[in-house]
């Protein structure tokens, strides 16, 4: 059996270091050569499934901000159809009621030709004094590619009383908002 050269202590036949006094047992020449250091690459999965589910998450991020932003401009749109159908409702009232201004103003509210819009408004000056919109609700909205049809109830108080009209309006798209027809003749 082979004894440590610095310690005496017991070795095992193939032992290159003592484990009792923690020195090498074999000369210098007779080491094992130990070559550069390799880098090794150890996947990381981790990171892995931090890179596919960040792809995931702003990728459903991104999904969900272009549903959101077709939802804001659809409810947008909506709401300014729900403004212009109240507008032009409340416009033909004022026309009505003797107001020549509203007639005016209904111009870019209502649909057709500005001249036509402009003559059939005049035509309703003054049919009924004083009248004025008391409330006014628009539901029910239907819009398709072109026109589409809205609700409108709408309360008026004028000389005799209050009235209530309850009728659904044909809206026409024109260019990118919608408009209000009507017949020249509003039943209000």
């Amino acid at each position: 059996m082979k004894s440590c050269p610095n310690c005496d202590a017991p070795l095992k036949p193939a032992a290159t270091f003592c484990l009792a006094c923690d020195r090498p047992v074999v000369e210098e020449t007779s080491r094992l050569s130990v070559g550069e250091p390799v880098k090794v690459s150890v996947g990381r999965p981790v990171v892995g499934v931090a890179a596919v589910a960040a792809t995931v998450l702003g990728l459903g991020a991104l999904a969900w901000g272009g549903l959101a932003l077709i939802h804001h401009e659809r409810a947008r749109s909506t709401a300014q159809v729900v403004d212009d159908v109240k507008q032009g409702t409340t416009l033909l009232v004022d026309a009505e009621a003797g107001r020549t201004a509203a007639c005016h103003r209904s111009v870019g509210v209502l649909a057709g030709p500005a001249s036509d819009v402009l003559a059939e408004c005049h035509a309703i000056l003054d049919h009924d004094p004083g009248a004025r919109v008391a409330s006014i609700r628009v539901d029910r909205l239907s819009l398709q590619t072109e026109t589409g049809t809205a609700r409108v109830r709408v309360s008026v108080d004028d000389r005799t009383g209050t009235h209530t009209l309850d009728q659904v309006v044909t809206l026409v798209h024109a260019r990118r908002d919608w408009r209000m027809s009507w017949n020249g003749h509003p039943e209000i």
